[in-house]
């Protein structure tokens, strides 16, 4: 939806629950401690090896490849995801803590209201995924892709993102707490009614980005001269070299 279509008073979160703090976020958990279980499905594994229970830690999946299978509910701890493939899967309400994916191909997953705490992501595919209402705390992601991806209502607190797309990318009526933004792509990217105070979007491209008629998302945050020539252009000002 553009800006034209939306309601002149729809106005950003309010500033005390959206508010971004300036500084570095602590950084992801990289290291999984301890000795990892193996396994190559991770369906398979929760009927076979874990009597259906839910619940898991201490599991390297590597090569998993599924569809649409039924994750809902599910919380892993303290493990590794490496190169496996989750087709239009359920993992709402799902928890994640101190996990690190890496090249996972999660499209069309459904996260909503999913928990990531201390994870990373890297070179991980989240194309049209899910993951409305979901919260990101101490989360890092890179060289990665959230394309047509929805973070509607999500929280992001303690996240960095750097060299990642969010190419058409849905992260309207997010709440951001000390979030930042590296090299990070944002083309057709909606932020309506998400407050951008004291979000560094400097070394970040920006087109055709979806806000409020009054623009006020980006109160507060940092471009650099031609982004905010760009944004300028757009409230009808003459730029002039």
């Amino acid at each position: 939806m553009t800006a034209a279509m939306r309601g002149a008073n729809d106005g950003p979160a309010s500033a005390a629950s959206a508010s971004v703090s300036a500084s570095a976020p602590a950084p992801a958990r990289s290291n999984i401690p301890g000795l990892l279980v193996d396994v190559s499905s991770l369906s398979r594994w929760i009927v076979d090896e874990n009597d259906g229970d839910l619940v898991a830690a201490h599991l390297r999946l590597t090569g998993c490849v599924e569809a649409d299978a039924d994750f809902a509910l599910l919380e892993l701890a303290e493990s590794c995801v490496e190169g496996c493939a989750f087709s239009a899967c359920d993992f709402s309400r799902a928890t994640f803590a101190d996990v690190a994916f890496s090249n996972c191909d999660f499209s069309n997953c459904d996260f909503s209201e999913a928990g990531f705490t201390r994870c990373t992501f890297s070179s991980c595919k989240f194309t049209g995924a899910n993951l409305t209402e979901s919260m990101l705390r101490l989360v890092e992601m890179c060289d990665s892709t959230c394309a047509y991806a929805f973070f509607t209502k999500a929280k992001l607190e303690d996240a960095a993102f750097r060299a990642t797309d969010f190419v058409h990318a849905d992260i309207s009526e997010a709440r951001l707490r000390r979030a930042a933004f590296d090299d990070v792509r944002f083309a057709g990217t909606s932020f309506f009614r998400t407050s951008l105070a004291g979000v560094d979007l400097s070394t970040c491209p920006m087109s055709d980005i979806v806000l409020s008629d009054t623009m006020s998302e980006l109160r507060g945050c940092s471009m650099d001269l031609f982004q905010a020539a760009g944004i300028a252009r757009r409230l009808g000002v003459i730029v002039k070299d």
